[in-house]
């Protein structure tokens, strides 16, 4: 395994000399500290202090983060974005040909699956936009394909491993399900389906942070899944109140990015795909959806990445001391040279005595 110097994980062979945190060669040498040097109480030259952060840090963080590397962030989130809502635009017009008001209905949560593929695909390839951001380093665009494109193959490895865990779980809880309530002729059973969200949520948490730590990391895929298992061992209800806060957020910001498409949905008086449409209608109000729709996914799906790239750097200065290790990186701190307080100076000895 061959981790990123700095974002090695604990127990990793020391970082090879004249390297730094995200493959950038080291600074030059600082001149040697005064004796009364101290770790400072928040090192890093980025925006977000390298230090344990709380909730409101971390979302604070992420938002700063995209916003101050928006080039390298939107760029990678643009094409994504706008690639999942043509195929939704496609699926919305099959709809309406031929489809269904039920299924005209439902269509936004047919693609969800992958919508959560891009999610995760997102978080990976913003993950070292990230990581040098909080090294006091900007990222173009082109940086940040040339460093996530070796990992490339592991990362929709891992979101294709993530998507089927995930789906199996929900599949092996609801399949029962929808069996014993045919079987019985009770479909009150039905409701229960609510309560398999807790064991697909708790396992989600669980795995939350394996993409940052294979791209970080450089770790393979299953050590990935590992290293976030650990990672979230004690702090799952942290976690996922931040996870949770913070998409509740998000999904006010895509109410409002997405006011228009509500418009036209107002002012035609049914939903965009509905077979009652004509064709002029419906596709004039597919389009907008679709529009503003890929706006919002292209603002949205960075800052959910940045946020997860963040909950990861958190949790392993909490438990990993990884604050010293990128501030190391970067040459911000040198054990050798942070010694402890010079004693206080005797008394005067007046001149010529």
């Amino acid at each position: 395994m061959t981790e990123t110097p700095g974002w090695t994980s604990p127990g990793s062979p020391e970082a090879p000399p004249g390297s730094t945190g995200t493959g950038h060669p080291a600074p030059a040498a600082a001149a040697p500290a005064p004796a009364t040097a101290t770790l400072p109480p928040a090192p890093g030259t980025g925006p977000v202090p390298l230090r344990p952060l709380g909730f409101g840090e971390l979302m604070d963080g992420a938002f700063a983060l995209v916003r101050r590397n928006w080039r390298a962030a939107y760029g990678l989130s643009l094409l994504l974005g706008v690639s999942l809502e043509l195929l939704q635009a496609g699926v919305n017009w099959w709809i309406h040909v031929g489809g269904t008001y039920t299924l005209a209905a439902s269509s936004d949560y047919l693609l969800w699956p992958l919508s959560l593929l891009l999610g995760s695909l997102t978080a990976g390839l913003v993950a070292p936009v990230v990581g040098n951001s909080l090294l006091g380093r900007d990222t173009t665009l082109r940086e940040a394909w040339q460093q996530t494109r070796p990992r490339l193959g592991a990362l929709l490895g891992l979101c294709l491993l993530l998507g089927a865990i995930l789906l199996g779980s929900l599949a092996v809880l609801v399949v029962p399900l929808f069996v014993i309530a045919a079987v019985t002729d009770q479909p009150a059973l039905l409701l229960l389906i609510v309560f398999t969200a807790l064991p697909i949520a708790w396992l989600w948490i669980k795995l939350h942070l394996a993409v940052p730590a294979l791209v970080l990391e450089k770790q393979p895929v299953t050590g990935a899944l590992k290293r976030s298992w650990r990672l979230t061992g004690g702090a799952w209800w942290r976690i996922f109140g931040l996870v949770l806060l913070f998409q509740v957020c998000l999904g006010m910001v895509a109410t409002v990015l997405t006011i228009p498409a509500q418009l036209v949905t107002e002012v035609i008086g049914t939903i965009p795909a509905s077979p009652a449409n004509d064709d002029a209608t419906a596709a004039i109000a597919i389009g907008v959806t679709a529009v503003f729709a890929a706006v919002a996914r292209t603002v949205l799906l960075p800052l959910g990445g940045a946020l997860q790239t963040l909950i990861y750097t958190d949790q392993r200065i909490r438990r990993e001391a990884l604050d010293l290790e990128l501030t190391r990186a970067v040459g911000l701190f040198d054990p050798a040279t942070a010694a402890a307080p010079a004693p206080p100076a005797g008394p005067a000895v007046p001149q010529g005595a």
